[in-house]
């Protein structure tokens, strides 16, 4: 029922977003119109807001986001475009109201399987994504060559069927949660029970909450980042090619090729290659060359120009769904508000693509449109892009310079925490010094990347089957590992590493 409801949501969104409600039939790079996508990024950055902070306020608990709501507000869009009520509206409303009931119930709905997808275990998570999105893709090929009113009623059916999963799925979940709070109150009442109350409220102040965000945070900010950015590269683009009416043939077909390729490629990583790559190193990969095609883009061909947008597209939907899974990902290991992590994301993205969107317009604009002006223009954009490039590096290795200073500032103060006593120190700090050792002790071994992310968790005393379901990784992938690590540290048991790390 997951990936049935996920994968029909998206797909419907999907073509409902790339079409403008069928009225553009061939979008140039998720763009269909320029006003449309303006109208959207503002609806979904003010709902973001919104979410964010009811959910961070304690307001909107878990399993408390509306799924009825939102598939109404795309239902009431999708039925104003196929009864023609959006045709009657004035020229500047025509695409606002449809604009707003798409932002709100996208962002909503966005959400709400967020926080579905963040109940399951990693492993499961990162295939409910894959498949949910093949079927997105299925869905969207089939509904984008239909005629626009047969699109509309397709579109309303299923959104009628996405409704029924996530019904289901809800009433699975709070059924699940029902009996987890059953427990814990039960495990409280026979420990905690002599503790006053303002002491156990102390234990969830707003500092812990903020500890649990920053870290989580901390832990998605490089992706975060080229996740923005490729955003405002593709806003930038999308606006000055509109503003300049320049256009070249096939550009409608970008934007679907670009989506299966992505996904293509996340499905055989997850399901050949056993492995979620990092988001900085697909960046590292992926910018450099996109910032040597900028260079040319202006004057090479279409089929260059074709090319290189697939690239973009194809790179930018990928670090999406992998941004998607890091989410559901941190929010399930951290137990932090799902809401907090993706309405952030959504919000700080729409920023992106509205500023991009407007500058980029306003600098088509002012190169006069197509011609010589406009090639300077170009010139001038190019000049914007890898700046944007240089800046979204910066902060990458920014980023990485704060991870070092609070790793080592934690292993600095662990000798002071231990004098004044454990009962002193909270979770976080707990969690800070702990990984700061393991830092300290598989630089000292000479640990790869990989072999020093196992150490943490056998610091933690995770079995190895914990350790291959939250890595998506074989359990003979991970005792590999450990044989490595027990090698070069020169120890022989798990209570030898133990020791080893308290030193």
């Amino acid at each position: 029922m997951v990936i049935l409801g996920f994968g029909l949501y998206r797909g419907v969104n999907s073509n409902v977003y790339l079409s403008a409600y069928a009225f553009v039939k061939a979008p140039f790079m998720f763009v269909p119109d320029l006003f449309f996508n303006v109208v959207v990024a503002c609806s979904i950055i003010v709902c973001s807001a919104v979410a964010v902070t009811l959910a961070w306020t304690g307001r909107l608990k878990a399993n408390t986001m509306p799924y009825v709501l939102p598939t109404a507000l795309l239902l009431a869009g999708n039925l104003a475009a196929l009864l023609g009520v959006i045709l009657s509206l004035p020229p500047d409303l025509a695409l606002l109201v449809p604009g707003l009931l798409y932002g709100a119930g996208s962002v909503m709905l966005s959400l709400f399987w967020i926080e579905v997808l963040s109940a399951s275990r990693p492993s499961s998570i990162v295939v409910q994504i894959a498949l949910g999105m093949l079927l997105n893709v299925v869905v969207s090929s089939v509904l984008s060559p239909l005629p626009g009113d047969v699109q509309m009623r397709s579109s309303c059916v299923l959104l009628l069927v996405s409704g029924l999963c996530a019904w289901f799925v809800r009433r699975r979940l709070q059924a699940a949660s029902c009996e987890v709070e059953t427990h814990n109150e039960r495990s409280i009442a026979e420990t905690v029970s002599a503790e006053p109350a303002e002491a156990l409220s102390s234990k969830t102040s707003l500092r812990a909450r903020w500890g649990a965000y920053r870290d989580a945070f901390l832990e998605l900010d490089d992706s975060l980042v080229a996740f923005f950015v490729l955003e405002a590269v593709i806003g930038l683009l999308n606006s000055f090619m509109l503003a300049g009416s320049i256009d070249f043939e096939g550009s409608g077909a970008v934007s679907a090729a670009a989506i299966v390729g992505a996904i293509v490629v996340f499905c055989f990583i997850v399901f050949v290659a056993h492995r979620i790559p990092k988001v900085s190193t697909v960046s590292r990969v992926v910018m450099p060359v996109l910032a040597a095609m900028l260079v040319f883009l202006p004057f090479l061909s279409e089929r260059y120009n074709l090319v290189f947008s697939m690239l973009l597209l194809g790179s930018y939907y990928f670090v999406a769904l992998l941004i998607t899974y890091l989410i559901a990902e941190a929010a399930q290991t951290r137990k932090v508000s799902p809401y907090v992590l993706m309405g952030v994301a959504m919000g700080v993205a729409r920023v992106c693509l509205a500023v991009a969107l407007l500058s980029g317009y306003a600098a088509g604009v002012a190169g006069g449109g197509p011609g010589d002006e406009a090639e300077h223009t170009m010139r001038y954009l190019v000049i914007i892009v890898v700046v944007l490039y240089a800046l979204c590096m910066a902060l990458v290795f920014f980023s990485r310079d704060r991870k070092r200073r609070r790793a080592e500032e934690a292993s600095a103060d662990a000798p002071n925490e231990s004098a004044v006593g454990t009962d002193s120190v909270s979770v976080p700090e707990i969690d800070s010094t702990l990984d700061a050792c393991c830092a300290s002790v598989a630089r000292e071994g000479g640990l790869t990347e990989r072999e020093a992310e196992i150490l943490v968790y056998l610091a933690r005393g995770r079995t190895k089957a914990y350790i291959a379901d939250a890595l998506f990784v074989t359990e003979n992938t991970v005792r590999s590992h450990v044989r490595n690590i027990y090698s070069k540290l020169d120890v022989h048991t798990r209570q030898e590493l133990l020791d080893l790390l308290e030193r």
